[in-house]
């Protein structure tokens, strides 16, 4: 019989270069959006 598999740690995720660079986009993008003044803070005329 194999032995069972260890549970995977999701812990290791901040480490990987590719998540901060994902977080980075998002809150960029959020910026940009939000800066823009694109209907994001007040409703349209």
């Amino acid at each position: 019989m194999k032995p069972a598999a260890p549970p995977r740690d999701w812990r290791h995720i901040h480490h990987s270069p590719m998540f901060w660079i994902g977080v980075v986009l998002c809150l960029s993008a959020i910026i940009i959006y939000v800066l823009s003044d694109d209907l994001a803070w007040r409703p349209g005329r």
